[in-house]
């Protein structure tokens, strides 16, 4: 009691506040009756803990000594909201609270004229313009703009409150004015493969960028162009499209294509033929790697005119090299390519690129002779690369018979050395030497000998492989 009254002296505060605030603060005094405690954790932790208004430290933490009577606990953390709990602890209670604090998100719109553009937020879209955010912790904001018409844009937001924000762009076009005519006119208008008008035309969203203009018109040859064009800058084609010659001239993007008419070979695009009569014709383009087309048209007499081809690729390509070289490969029964060497052995191959059909399965074959032949199914979609690496077994033929003073050796003679040496495969992959002074006589072993039973064998099957 004594220890109170000093207190109350030198503070002022009346002796009731002042037991209050040791109870309080944590300290455990020694005061009769049951003295209770509250274990306090939270949701991310170092919150800082408050009862009744005092602070006890950062949390997770435990407080003992405490009366029993009502407190408001209360949690402070930056950039979450301040969490406020009201208890009764009875006398002697062990409380044990959990809190689970949330993050103060602010309110962030996000708006751009022209509107429409997407919001990308951390390589996110967070949709498109005009965008109500609320979901978005305090602090700073790199929000990108796109549009496929627009240039983008990257502007930052800072959010310290929950007070409204509004993120305003401002967009540029990302596209150029292209004004065309031709003479004659009519003509149809293409873009990178796409028809976009016809001459007379203004097109007013070109995309900004390298892009291929071609201007065409049957009966005459058509005007191609290579332009980069820059955002909001109008550019002005004029083209003189030049009549093609008396007949029929048959263009393919890409060229090189074989072009039939009537189903007879007549030459590779591009191609003017002057010598067909007047009336329907059949033309055809085959270009390996690309769909056929077929287009009919109706010849007048005395009039130029064309037939244009725009081939739609549907192969993959396989890449394949080979061990050993000299090997052909044949594709649904169909010799296509043999490997060359890669370097002066033959061991193995260099590359070989071979265009496959794409969307369905492909038996490819790989032969040489003397070795065993293989087999493969290679599927592949379209403009894919399937690579890959061939190894074929050699067979293995006894071709000597070397006698030395103390055994018969059946093998495959490798070479005979300078000295009388003899370097030689007993078994496939073991080599061995006979020396000069060992050997006694030495014979050739014919394919028909009992120990190559099992090479002709392999021979047959390999000779029965190749596709006829």
């Amino acid at each position: 009691m004594k220890i109170f009254n000093s207190l109350k002296k030198s503070t002022g505060l009346p002796l009731g506040m002042l037991i209050a605030v040791v109870s309080i603060s944590g300290c455990d005094l020694n005061i009769p009756g049951g003295k209770g405690s509250l274990s306090i954790t939270s949701s991310p932790e170092r919150a800082e803990v408050f009862i009744n208004g005092i602070s006890q430290g950062e949390t997770p933490i435990r407080v003992g000594g405490l009366a029993a009577g009502d407190y408001m606990v209360e949690l402070h953390k930056e950039g979450y909201t301040r969490t406020y709990k009201s208890i009764s602890l009875l006398e002697g209670q062990e409380m044990e609270l959990d809190i689970k604090l949330n993050k103060i998100t602010g309110l962030l719109l996000v708006d751009s004229n022209p509107q429409g553009a997407d919001i990308i937020m951390d390589g996110v879209s967070k949709g498109s313009t005009p965008q109500l955010l609320t979901d978005l912790p305090m602090g700073s904001y790199q929000i990108e703009f796109r549009s496929s018409t627009l240039l983008p844009r990257t502007m930052t937001a800072k959010l310290e409150s929950r007070s409204p924000v509004l993120l305003f762009a401002e967009l540029i076009s990302n596209t150029a004015r292209l004004t065309l005519s031709s003479s004659p006119d009519g003509a149809e208008v293409r873009i990178d493969g796409n028809l976009v008008g016809t001459t007379p035309a203004t097109i007013n969203d070109v995309q900004a960028g390298k892009s291929e203009l071609k201007i065409s018109k049957r009966g005459y040859r058509s005007y191609v162009k290579t332009m980069t064009f820059e955002a909001t800058k109008p550019y002005k084609i004029s083209a003189t499209l030049d009549a093609l010659p008396s007949g029929l001239t048959v263009i393919t993007t890409p060229e090189g294509a074989k072009i039939m008419i009537d189903k007879k070979l007549v030459g590779v695009s591009p191609i003017t033929r002057s010598d067909l009569n007047e009336g329907a014709h059949n033309i055809t383009a085959v270009l390996e790697g690309y769909a056929s087309q077929t287009q009919t048209i109706q010849l007048e007499p005395d009039t130029n005119d064309s037939v244009e081809f725009s081939l739609v690729k549907d192969s993959g390509t396989l890449v394949v090299d080979t061990e050993p070289a000299h090997v052909e490969i044949y594709v649904d029964g169909k010799l296509l390519a043999t490997t060359q060497p890669k370097g002066s052995m033959d061991t193995l191959s260099r590359p070989v690129r071979i265009m496959l059909k794409a969307g369905g399965d492909h038996q490819v074959q790989f032969v040489r002779e003397g070795f065993v032949s293989s087999s493969i199914k290679v599927r592949t979609e379209i403009d894919q690369v399937v690579t890959r690496h061939e190894v074929l077994k050699r067979i293995f033929v006894y071709d000597t018979r070397i006698t030395t003073d103390s055994e018969i050796i059946k093998c495959r003679l490798e070479y005979k050395l300078p000295n009388g040496d003899i370097y030689y495969e007993r078994y496939p992959g073991v080599f061995d030497t006979a020396k000069a002074a060992d050997i006694r006589d030495v014979q050739p072993i014919a394919i028909d000998d009992k120990s190559n039973r099992a090479a002709r064998r392999l021979i047959e099957e390999s000779k029965e492989a190749v596709p006829k």
